[in-house]
């Protein structure tokens, strides 16, 4: 059944109204801004901590503040300008004053005490805010109020408060006799050290927190099947900044990399991807840089998703103008093509396998990054949405990056997919686990060929690979050197006969001083392997290629991780003669099979940590696989007819002029 969201790439903006605006908010004025933005869908402050409506619901304090427009005639005011409606929600706090009188409610450390934030206290998702009262206010919102959608903010367990301040995990009494009835287990103490007890504790919070949503959901859809729900019926996730905090590499691909992991493997959800506004939790009210926030919008029309930008405040009163000009043309832009990017989603010739909605992890990044640097057309995804091969068996290679935890079931279903001609790339300590938590001996994939893990070092600072002389054909770009660095974990492992072993091991050594800097030792401990496996191959890497290249960024990892993924996986590039690796390009397909569209986004502007006008880009070449001979193909940024030609199923091209952003609209 189709739904009013279905393939329909939206245009949002989420006014993070405070309290205090509501004081003086017109309805008429706040959707005039909305206008000017060409904004077809708004997110507002419904309830929650707060409510900024005159709630019924016991428990659910209301504003003070309420004395502008109402919550109803703001949304009706959407309705009559066609912007559909977010009622967005946070139940993760309360009030100090619902805490005093549930106090079993809270959030409880390892010593019993509450994180008290500004008045706000923290809510244990296995207590009865979250497991009772959320659904009474829930209730009042959907039949009070004309929504069209619901955002719940801060879901799960929030074990760390907006200054970053850490606390552990909840030993309420609820938390702890829900453990013990799932496991006959105590929550772990902070400093437990076995392993399955720790992963027992994550999937038991991964439960609460699903049984939870599917019940709000649930809840929802029987009061109106056509509210959409996220999680389920669209992803929103977000790409940030914040001061001090993370000081890791800044994550140019933020925008590109959540919107395709919210959309992979999930064409019927609407993905909203929240450009947001300021610098982080400490600088709500400074915006970022203004080409930072170019680039996310442009890489979210790269990837086919709709267009999100969240700011505090209103539009009329906000102090930090300065994104409105780039947002203003992205969304302009995608307004005067909305039919072009109807129904269109991401199609790439490798699956790589990320985190949640809002992380990758370094391994998944650095991944990411070789992919696109590459020119590699690929999509990621969580293990959550593959079910079957029949979900994974389009795509030439999956990736995973560093996965640790990985189920009976998705072993087979990975197994039956390289055994029916896909190749299937590993890093690290992959299914290192089960989803139950017990700890394998071995690689866990019958794709990967018998293996028995020896020892997991971390002392291996100073070790590197050598590409032996009977190997060197299969390293092209390692032309100048035969050494490979790789950091300082290694999995020892034991291989059977039919696996193939690569590169030569040349153990840790004197670093120090100088004359005493070289080795004499090189052993068998491969650097990476190949096993055949039906009509495919697992290659599986014991080391941490993504995160090195992710948190160092030497060519030399770049190399290894480009030849791995063309000599050995057989992936093509789509480049016809290399071009920058800064340019990003993707290729998408919509749902009718009728139109096809190859996007270039330039990520030139980027050095260091900062943002600046991205330098043109000249003669672009390209050749790359299409699903059939296409009829014609056109910018639809200039108009300009694009020449081609189609041969072997490829298309090859020259774009002759990159700017911020351009996207080619190929018609079947």
């Amino acid at each position: 059944m189709k739904h009013w969201w279905n393939n329909t790439p939206w245009r949002l903006i989420q006014t993070n109204l405070r309290e205090i605006d509501m004081q003086d908010i017109q309805a008429d004025e706040y959707v005039k801004q909305l206008q000017e933005f060409k904004a077809t869908v708004v997110m507002i402050n419904t309830g929650g901590i707060l409510a900024s409506y005159d709630t019924e619901v016991e428990d659910h304090p209301k504003s003070p503040f309420l004395t502008g427009s109402s919550l109803k005639e703001i949304m009706n005011a959407c309705h009559d300008a066609g912007i559909r409606v977010i009622a967005r929600m946070d139940f993760s706090k309360a009030r100090k004053e619902v805490y005093e009188r549930h106090p079993d409610w809270a959030y409880r450390s390892a010593s019993g005490d509450i994180i008290n934030y500004n008045g706000d206290v923290h809510m244990c998702p296995c207590g009865g805010v979250q497991q009772e009262k959320v659904f009474e206010i829930m209730e009042e919102v959907v039949r009070k109020f004309p929504i069209d959608c619901v955002f719940i903010n801060m879901g799960g367990f929030r074990e760390r408060d907006y200054s970053y301040r850490e606390y552990g995990r909840c030993y309420c009494e609820n938390c702890q006799k829900r453990f013990r009835a799932m496991y006959g287990l105590e929550i772990p103490a902070k400093e437990e050290t076995d392993d399955s007890i720790l992963w027992k504790y994550i999937l038991f919070k991964e439960q609460v927190t699903k049984d939870i949503n599917q019940r709000m959901a649930k809840m929802i859809k029987s009061i109106n099947p056509e509210i959409a729900v996220d999680g389920l019926d669209f992803a929103r996730v977000e790409s940030n900044t914040e001061y001090k905090v993370r000081r890791d590499p800044y994550w140019i691909y933020s925008s590109s990399s959540v919107a395709r992991g919210a959309t992979s493997l999930s064409h019927d959800h609407v993905c909203s991807n929240a450009a947001v506004d300021f610098i982080g939790f400490f600088y709500r009210h400074v915006a970022v840089d203004v080409h930072m926030q170019a680039l996310r919008m442009w890489q979210d029309l790269g990837n086919y998703v709709g267009l999100d930008y969240y700011l505090m405040g209103r539009l009329d009163n906000h102090k930090d103008r300065k994104l409105y000009a780039p947002v203003k043309k992205a969304f302009s832009f995608m307004a005067a093509h909305d039919e072009d990017y109807r129904g269109m989603f991401i199609s790439g010739d490798v699956l790589l396998i990320r985190g949640d909605r809002y992380s990758s992890g370094a391994e998944a990044r650095g991944w990411i990054r070789a992919l696109t640097e590459s020119h590699i057309f690929f999509e990621e995804s969580s293990v959550l949405n593959i079910h079957s091969v029949e979900d994974i068996r389009r795509f030439k290679a999956v990736i995973l990056p560093d996965k640790e935890i990985i189920s009976e079931e998705l072993i087979r279903i990975f197994d039956q997919y390289v055994q029916d001609g896909g190749c299937l790339i590993i890093t690290g300590k992959t299914a290192h686990f089960s989803d139950g938590g017990v700890k394998r001996t071995n690689f866990g994939f019958e794709c990967m060929g018998k293996a028995t893990i020896l020892a997991e070092r971390k002392d291996m600072r100073s070790g590197m690979f050598r590409i032996r002389s009977h190997e060197a054909d299969r390293f092209p770009k390692f032309t100048d050197t035969e050494l490979i660095f790789f950091g300082d974990e290694y999995r020892c492992a034991s291989y059977g006969e039919d696996t193939e072993q690569y590169l030569g091991l040349i153990p840790p050594h004197h670093y120090g001083p100088p004359e005493r800097c070289y080795y004499t030792e090189e052993t068998q401990d491969p650097g990476f392997t190949v096993h055949t496996y039906g009509a495919g191959k697992g290659i599986q890497i014991p080391w941490f290629p993504g995160k090195l290249y992710y948190e160092e960024g030497y060519e030399n990892t770049f190399c290894f991780m480009k030849e791995i993924l063309l000599s050995f996986a057989g992936i093509e590039t789509a480049e016809n003669t290399p071009f920058t690796p800064m340019v990003e390009i993707t290729r998408g397909y919509r749902e009718d099979g009728k139109q096809a569209m190859i996007s270039f986004i330039n990520g030139t502007g980027h050095f260091g940590r900062s943002f600046f006008q991205p330098v043109p880009v000249q003669n672009i070449s390209v050749r790359t696989a299409l699903k059939e001979e296409p009829k014609e193909m056109y910018s639809i940024v200039t108009g300009e007819k694009i020449p081609f030609t189609y041969q072997d199923g490829k298309i090859s091209f020259i774009l002759k002029n990159l700017g911020e952003f351009e996207a080619l609209k190929i018609i079947f």
